[in-house]
């Protein structure tokens, strides 16, 4: 069993952070020691470590403690809301970093600008002797493999949304012939 002080040092987090969890009910102690002091085990380290990697994925304390009312079947749902909210997220970041290398390659900065976008793709490509025909096998296998990764690759390289899904599209169709 260990104390607050040392759960909180023990996994970066302030002392104050793990006392407001257990204030909402996140995170309680194991047991008090005879002085009152809250004590933690083993169960509740990896608790919290749960708690700090839905953490990390960007999900508010509500999320978390719904997903922790059933830790061995978390609620997907949830899970599945958060992605397509960072999905949107990036879509508005491609859209502002797409706006600031068009101003950068404006004001003559072309030359320090290390982006790559679907043109520079598509060049690598050719120039790895991959034909049309074969960057289409390439999406069908990429969308059978890693659908939403796929997705989330187009996004990266600045494609809009209605073309990225229309390039999923056309390689789900292609996936479906070869099966």
């Amino acid at each position: 069993m260990i104390s607050v002080s040392r759960l909180a040092r023990k996994v970066g987090l302030s002392r104050t952070t793990l006392l407001y969890y257990d204030r909402i009910g996140l995170l309680s102690p194991a047991a008090r020691s005879e002085a009152g002091y809250r004590l933690y085990g083993e169960s509740e380290v990896e608790r919290l470590k749960t708690i700090c990697a839905y953490r990390d994925a960007g999900l508010s304390l509500q999320e978390i403690k719904q997903l922790l009312l059933r830790p061995e079947a978390p609620d997907e749902k949830i899970l599945r809301q958060r992605l397509t909210q960072l999905d949107r997220d990036i879509g508005r970041l491609r859209v502002q970093q797409r706006a600031i290398l068009g101003i950068l390659r404006s004001l003559g900065a072309s030359d320090s600008i290390n982006a790559i976008d679907k043109d520079a793709w598509i060049d690598i490509l050719r120039a790895a002797g991959l034909s049309d025909d074969d960057m289409s096998r390439w999406h069908a296998q990429f969308e059978r493999n890693a659908p939403d990764a796929h997705h989330a690759f187009l996004l990266w390289l600045g494609i809009a949304e209605d073309e990225a899904l229309a390039i999923r599209a056309r390689s789900g169709q292609r996936r479906d012939k070869s099966d």
